[in-house]
């Protein structure tokens, strides 16, 4: 059985995301939250990152899981969007020095439901940046509606000019250079 993982320096801000009868603590026994779900807030926040192509590092990962909230694969992959974003995450995670064959293998292979202790592993990574990207800015907005809304304006500032490549590097982009010659 594979899970998820909130991280106990992520609980507070977990609790504000989400509506009072899903909340941890007795702080967030008020409806704050946009989100009804713990799962929801996760993909959120996994979302969040990915748009920003900001997941954490390895190394920086907590590695102790004491207090650790997990949430089982079985009701993870409820959430709407959990398994997009899990899918998305498997096939953008191949290193850019690794050659489009062995790239496209490792992505394939990752995908393949039998690795989907690994797909969640990287997929905490970026839900652990966004959550980290929702702390880090929670003092700059009113509430948490707010944040929420501030985060979605971030991604949209994040998009690319028409015709500007620069820091965009499609995960399928070499392979279709590949077919295309």
């Amino acid at each position: 059985m594979a899970n998820v993982n909130i991280y106990p320096v992520h609980k507070d801000i977990l609790d504000s995301l989400v509506t009072s009868g899903k909340a941890k603590s007795v702080a967030a026994s008020t409806k704050t939250g946009p989100f009804t779900e713990m799962r929801d807030a996760y993909v959120f926040a996994a979302s969040l990152a990915m748009a920003l192509n900001q997941p954490t590092p390895m190394e920086k990962m907590p590695t102790s899981k004491k207090e650790v909230l997990p949430i089982q694969d079985r009701v993870f992959l409820g959430a709407d969007g959990a398994h997009e974003i899990t899918a998305a995450v498997a096939l953008t995670s191949a290193a850019p020095d690794q050659a489009i064959e062995d790239s496209l293998r490792s992505q394939l292979d990752l995908l393949a439901s039998e690795n989907l202790v690994e797909q969640l592993a990287l997929l905490d990574r970026y839900a652990h940046a966004g959550f980290e990207w929702l702390l880090n800015h929670r003092q700059d907005e009113s509430s948490i509606r707010d944040l929420v809304m501030s985060a979605i304006d971030t991604v949209e500032c994040a998009k690319r000019e028409i015709g500007d490549e620069s820091a965009v590097q499609d995960p399928l982009l070499g392979l279709l250079e590949m077919i295309i010659k």
